[in-house]
């Protein structure tokens, strides 16, 4: 499969990280998805190609990485905790499933390539995404530090892990 990007870049930062870390950005290009306000990563650097993002933008904190599927290739992307906690919180309100909430932010963030969901169909909107009615995404992936492309496992519970504590050692 072809690569879009060698190195990883963020899809999107959280309204909260850009007014606080970036304060010197205009906030008028956020965007509104679902209630939760992003600025997409092409606001931040609109002239730069999908592989030449990582040397202006990164994370700097605990972050994941992950790629979706293209049309044209894989698009190798970056989250910390701050974006997990919005695509979520998007897949909970929605019911659908958090990687295909990805693959929807990334389709908005860049419109010209063909994001594929995870039954590799071109994304459209977030309306027409499949429901997801399985485990506790928050859970799995939050949690259990799951990358967003795993899907889980039939026998990972629906409620989540149960939390265990080992004491009297």
């Amino acid at each position: 499969m072809t690569i879009l990007n060698e190195t990883p870049f963020p899809l999107f930062l959280t309204y909260e990280e850009v007014a606080a870390y970036l304060p010197d950005v205009p906030l008028v290009e956020t965007v509104d998805i679902g209630g939760h306000r992003i600025l997409p990563i092409r606001a931040l650097a609109p002239d730069l190609e999908s592989d030449e993002i990582h040397e202006a933008i990164h994370l700097t904190e605990r972050e994941n990485v992950d790629a979706l599927r293209t049309a044209d290739g894989e698009l190798r992307f970056e989250y910390a905790c701050t974006q997990l906690e919005v695509i979520l919180a998007l897949a909970e309100e929605q019911g659908v499933r958090a990687w295909d909430v990805v693959a929807y932010i990334a389709q908005q963030v860049f419109p010209e390539l063909t994001l594929l969901d995870s039954t590799k169909t071109p994304v459209t909107t977030l309306d027409a995404l499949l429901r997801h009615d399985g485990v506790d995404q928050r859970s799995f992936h939050l949690m259990s530090n799951f990358p967003l492309s795993v899907a889980p496992p039939k026998w990972f519970p629906k409620g989540g892990m149960p939390n265990v504590v080992f004491s009297g050692m």
